[in-house]
């Protein structure tokens, strides 16, 4: 296996630096501009098929080796020639947003060359990580431990499997990541930002403090129906009340157990396709070729779903690690959004098919996944259901959802809606403010404690984002719980780019809107930008003024009231 990746690396490198020496792909004619986005250009599609291996396959991690040869490339001199050339008068505005998008890509890779090691480091250790657990004749991999909490039926073994985590993370982990930190805070200083966060708003483009703001002001309007929420989804789903609940638990409430029969693994991808073909749409590229798929299960794959965009729009992966169940499908519509939107990108620029925002592309992946809390949509899948039972012998036939359970499932995808914008939106950003030094007015308000102590300041914030109190155990995960360059800012608008699509495709097509080819061609012409867009671009091509929570409201509003009319409060 590993000579046979060795050999396609090899091919791939000649093909690489064959591709480098193409015609420049932009209006750019800079030669320097051009010389280094070639070379980034190679780096990326070799570092981007290792990390395939690494996480499909679970081969070690040799991240910082695809740097060598590269070193003089990203230094504090070549951002500063991106300073230069965007001072030019004669910039279009595309090419003045190109060169910003590079400028940023290097700003992240002049940290990415010096922390490498880290991440290497990091990969590594879970991949060969394994804990001994009770009953078990053999070690079992750290990687696998989530996986174990989904499935688990007794409280006291998820216990026991959160305490096998909590110690790979206090003894493995965390050690590895606290050094990292520590390292890009210096790197950011270093690179000419005041701090760590004003990179990262630079970067992804976003007002941190001002999405802080916005954030906890919808959160504390919605606190009470979340915490209603919370409290009958606890019940309905583990049979106990929300005051017996732990984190430790939460893997296997967002399982939802009960629901797993109508969800079956081997209905994922064909779920997948069935939804595209009612607009239209299918898992051919652009480029003509289709979109790979590996849903294979091996121990060492990595559990975390991925897409993967080798070259966009014609070689474009996603990975999926499919137990069965609402989660497995939610998380393959999310990656599946991924990879229409870079299938169907035919802006011809390269730094408009792989750089930019990553709101723009995690709002369409989030809305696909969101289509599980339609009940339009779900009783299309019931119908989908019905005629695969069909074709299938009674043991194999899958149990179709009554309405009533319908309209719970449309009830919990709301639940989680709220859970999610409490946790990217409102907790993470303001914890990792703290985490990485940022100015106090971005806390303040919403933090009294010492940002000195990260691991009680992500108990604390955490414990009031989910509505249940965490542990000092729980929030050990205060170092691994944290994304590069605060992607949760992506995420976070990425959640309400997602209700703002919903409502404009719904406006424009109708309630059946997957139905509709012409949904599919207009979605499809949002996807042809690529990233070029920011998302308030993207919202304002849905005719809202910017990225906010008031179509977010108004769906979770109607989703609601579906479900009472169905069910009652």
């Amino acid at each position: 296996m590993k000579r046979s990746i060795i050999l396609c690396l090899t091919g791939i490198l000649f093909m690489v630096f064959t591709l480098a020496a193409s015609p420049a792909d932009s209006e750019i004619a800079d030669k320097g501009y051009v010389a280094k986005r070639d070379e980034i250009k190679a780096m990326y599609l070799v570092q981007s098929l290792l990390s395939w291996y690494v996480r499909t396959n679970g081969e070690r991690s040799v991240f910082q080796e695809t740097y060598k040869g590269h070193e003089k490339l990203f230094t504090k001199e070549s951002i500063a020639e991106f300073d230069r050339l965007l001072k030019s008068k004669t910039l279009s505005v595309e090419d003045r947003k190109a060169i910003r998008f590079m400028k940023n890509a290097f700003l992240l890779e002049f940290v990415g060359i010096d922390t490498a090691h880290f991440d290497d480091d990091i990969n590594n250790a879970e991949t060969r990580t394994t804990v001994d657990l009770e009953g078990e004749k053999e070690p079992v991999p750290y990687r696998q431990l989530m996986v174990l909490m989904a499935q688990e039926k007794d409280p006291d073994k998820r216990k026991k499997l959160q305490e096998a985590q909590a110690k790979v993370w206090k003894e493995v982990l965390n050690p590895i990541y606290e050094k990292q930190e520590n390292r890009v805070r210096r790197l950011a200083v270093e690179v000419g930002y005041p701090s760590y966060v004003a990179l990262s708003e630079n970067f992804r483009e976003v007002d941190i403090k001002k999405l802080i703001a916005s954030s906890m002001d919808f959160i504390g309007r919605n606190d009470a129906l979340y915490k209603g929420l919370l409290s009958t989804e606890v019940q309905e789903v583990m049979g106990i009340p929300v005051e017996k609940f732990t984190r430790a638990d939460i893997q296997y409430f967002s399982s939802l157990p009960a629901y797993r029969n109508f969800f079956p693994a081997e209905l994922t991808v064909p779920a997948f396709r069935y939804f595209l073909e009612g607009m239209g749409l299918d898992l051919t590229t652009a480029a003509g070729t289709q979109i790979a798929i590996d849903d294979e299960a091996r121990e060492n794959k990595e559990p975390r779903a991925a897409c993967y965009s080798m070259t966009v729009p014609d070689d474009i992966r996603v990975t999926v690690k499919p137990t069965g169940g609402i989660p497995d499908f939610e998380t393959f519509f999310h990656e599946g959004g991924h990879a229409m939107h870079f299938a169907n990108t035919t802006v011809p620029q390269w730094e408009f098919q792989q750089l930019g925002s990553n709101a723009v592309t995690e709002g369409f992946a989030i809305f696909f996944e969101d289509i599980w809390g339609d009940y339009n949509w779900l009783v299309k899948y019931r119908d989908f259901v019905k005629n695969y039972n069909r074709f299938q012998p009674v043991s194999k036939q899958a149990p179709l959802m009554t309405d009533e359970e319908i309209a719970k499932l449309v009830r919990n995808r709301v639940f989680w809606n709220l859970y999610m914008v409490r946790r990217y939106n409102g907790a993470k950003p303001i914890y990792e403010s703290i985490l990485h030094g940022g100015d106090p007015s971005y806390y303040k308000a919403y933090y009294s404690g010492s940002p000195d102590d990260p691991h009680q300041a992500y108990k604390k914030l955490f414990s009031d984002a989910y509505g249940f109190q965490l542990s000092d155990e729980d929030a050990l995960r205060f170092r691994t719980d944290v994304d590069s360059f605060f992607y949760a800012a992506d995420y976070a608008r990425a959640f309400l780019l997602s209700a703002q699509l919903q409502e404009a495709v719904r406006a424009k097509f109708g309630e059946k809107w997957f139905e509709n080819p012409e949904a599919g061609k207009f979605i499809k012409s949002l996807w042809s930008n690529g990233s070029k867009l920011h998302p308030d671009e993207i919202a304002k091509t849905l005719g809202y003024p910017e990225v906010g929570y008031e179509q977010f409201r108004e769906r979770m509003e109607r989703q609601l009231a579906f479900v009472n009319k169905t069910i009652g409060k």
